[in-house]
């Protein structure tokens, strides 16, 4: 599979015409669409800022765009899941809903073994319908390390569905690479 940088200038963003307009998102729906690139299962994120350092190193303020970003492109897109990759987002990452919280970001997370887990296969959707629907034999519960954004202390979750499943696309959505340097 091919490799795309996300952010060719090694930035924590890559930049978006629809922040260029000035306006801050407040839900309108007469503002811009997001530039949301959606992942399709055909290539790789190339994140240029993958390692401990970068990861540990998020400003809180960052951490709030991205999670803004990720808001922006969950309500666009109609989904409870988005991946760094998608909203331009230069360090590995996935949004999930939680009716508590809102968007959350997960920040590198590190699949740990769960024994026993159910396998399903589940079709990842194209929220652009530019490539046909990909499927993935993924568990059904998953159990993530990660780091809490902005905070540099370590979190565990266990995670079922929709949000099991969301992990682990973004742990095929990011060159292989990038995990050997984090794990």
């Amino acid at each position: 599979m091919a490799a795309l940088p996300v952010a060719t200038d090694g930035t924590l963003f890559a930049p978006w015409a629809s922040e260029d307009a000035g306006d801050a998102w407040n839900g309108r729906e007469d503002q811009l669409a997001p530039d949301c690139e959606w992942w399709n299962g055909t290539h790789y994120y190339d994140l240029g800022l993958c390692s401990h350092m970068s990861v540990t190193r998020m400003p809180a303020t960052q951490a709030q765009k991205a999670v803004e970003r990720a808001t922006r492109c969950a309500v666009h897109g109609d989904t409870d899941c988005v991946l760094s990759g998608e909203i331009g987002l230069n360090l590995p990452a996935a949004f999930v809903y939680d009716e508590d919280q809102g968007m959350r970001m997960v920040l590198a997370p590190k699949l740990l073994e769960i024994e026993n887990a159910e396998r399903k296969t589940v079709r990842l959707q194209d929220p652009k319908a530019e490539h046909p629907n990909q499927l993935f034999d993924f568990q059904n519960v998953v159990r993530v390390e990660h780091l809490k954004a902005a905070t540099r202390t370590m979190e565990t979750l266990e995670l079922r569905g929709n949000d099991a499943y969301c992990m682990q696309a973004l742990r095929r959505s990011v060159v292989p690479t990038c995990w050997t340097a984090l794990d």
